[in-house]
């Protein structure tokens, strides 16, 4: 029997980037086939297994397969595994994402099933897609499904246990651009240094955004156009490098003092930002460069509403992308809110904003949120069972981040459902790292609990 660490590992090395989870998948049904569980594979690569305990109770694990794939430098991710390490207490990566969101979820899963205590029927779902358009969830075969009761692993702090959750909206901009010569001087400003982080776990830290910088920046230099502009990674990451290059009257020398002067209100990020301006040889700008940066300028972001009660974010935005190709800008924006009519209202606005710089905009996903039960037994058995093991209170938690529980929760009636996890630091960023002692005290907290389910 494999520990769960031994799993994680061997899961760190199998590329599973959203929209590529073939091998992910083929790893978990080699699991099935050994362990002879029933299994089958669905769209997008999803996977059921079922373990039958002989119980009369049924209790649902799941976790995503995919990752968010980032690094410093171009990594092949499409056929290398994670470089990762241990450093004390941490599996931390070597200059990319770690994927234990989630990653660790699947591992923890895979542990449980070959585990002989006195447990209820174990059925699971292995969904695709979780970080980008949650097609995995949504296409999910659930006539497979007979529990109601779900708990998934991707949380991303021990002792929390989530049982709500943000709805996100995904969006693409694009906007065709004409390109014309320009008699100025041309530069290369190369960003990078800032934070990042999760757009709805991190939202409500005031992390600094690479491209709402960049349109800061751009104006208090006086610049004249742009000629190319490649900021973030996608929609549901904060920004936190790239480069735009843009054209001025002034030379490198002038430029440069003005960076060092300008108040970029970075709070703590002042000291790790790093800004380096470069000569650039092209002289072919952007002819609609004042639409472009104005309209960056101008779209919401970050943290824009709270609960009254607890100041827990409601509403929010992030520009997470722009890039141009093709002679196509394009730029990726995601809204999340735990309120349907207030996310409803935002989308109007960005669209009608949309229209007036010339973008045309088309939402790529919508998933909803799951609200919060008053009454749930697997929420009260978890609590108990985490204050008996460890003497510590656990946290029903609110969750800005979107989750695939409300998708869920739409396609399994009257579900019962939480989500738990280890604690994981920094998720979809390079200093992503995950706690071992805290996987194998979640662990025992999942074994425990289902026992405890079962009787």
């Amino acid at each position: 029997m494999k520990s769960v660490l031994e799993y994680f590992e061997e899961i760190m090395q199998i590329p599973r980037e959203s929209g590529k989870e073939e091998r992910i998948a083929e790893y978990v049904v080699k699991f099935a086939k050994e362990n002879n569980l029933e299994y089958k594979v669905g769209k997008y690569n999803t996977v059921y297994l079922r373990k039958n305990n002989n119980s009369n109770k049924t209790i649902i694990l799941q976790a995503h397969s995919d990752m968010v794939c980032v690094s410093t430098k171009s990594y092949n991710f499409d056929n290398k595994g994670i470089p990762f390490y241990i450093d004390g207490d941490f599996y931390k990566s070597k200059n990319t994402s770690l994927g234990a969101d989630d990653g660790i979820g699947i591992a923890i899963i895979l542990a449980i099933l070959q585990e002989n205590d006195d447990m209820p029927n174990i059925e699971v779902m292995i969904t695709t897609q979780e970080e980008t358009t949650m097609l995995g969830a949504s296409n999910f075969d659930y006539s497979l499904i007979k529990g109601k009761t779900l708990i998934s692993l991707d949380g991303i702090k021990e002792a929390d246990i989530e049982s709500s959750s943000a709805g996100m909206c995904s969006i693409t901009m694009n906007k065709e651009i004409n390109y014309e010569i320009s008699n100025e001087n041309c530069y290369k400003l190369l960003i990078s240094g800032l934070m990042g982080g999760h757009s709805g776990d991190d939202i409500n830290k005031n992390r600094c955004n690479a491209i709402k910088l960049v349109a800061r920046l751009l104006e208090k230099l006086n610049y004249k156009n742009i000629a190319d502009i490649n900021l973030g990674k996608r929609d549901n990451v904060i920004p936190s490098e790239g480069y735009v290059v843009f054209s001025s009257k002034e030379n490198v020398d002038s430029i440069n003092e003005k960076i060092v002067e300008i108040d970029c209100n970075l709070n703590d990020e002042k000291n790790s930002l790093n800004l380096k301006l470069e000569n650039y040889e092209d002289k072919t700008v952007i002819k609609e460069s004042k639409e472009i940066i104005e309209f960056i300028s101008k779209i919401k972001n970050g943290l824009l509403e709270v609960y009254k009660d607890d100041e827990f974010p409601l509403l929010s935005a992030n520009i997470g992308k722009i890039s141009i190709k093709d002679n196509k800008l394009e730029v990726k924006y995601s809204i999340r809110s735990s309120d349907l009519l207030k996310e409803e209202e935002l989308l109007k606005e960005i669209k009608e904003l949309s229209v007036k710089y010339g973008f045309e905009l088309t939402v790529d996903a919508n998933k909803p949120f799951f609200p919060y039960k008053d009454k749930s037994i697997i929420r009260n058995i978890l609590a108990e069972t985490y204050k008996e093991l460890y003497n510590k209170e656990t946290t029903i938690k609110k969750v800005h981040a979107c989750m695939e529980g409300g998708i869920f929760s739409t396609n399994i009636q009257n579900l019962d459902i939480c989500t738990i996890a280890p604690t994981i630091e920094n998720c979809h960023s390079i200093d992503e790292s995950v706690s071992i002692s805290s996987i194998k005290r979640v662990y025992e907290w999942l074994k425990q609990t289902l026992i405890k389910y079962n009787q």
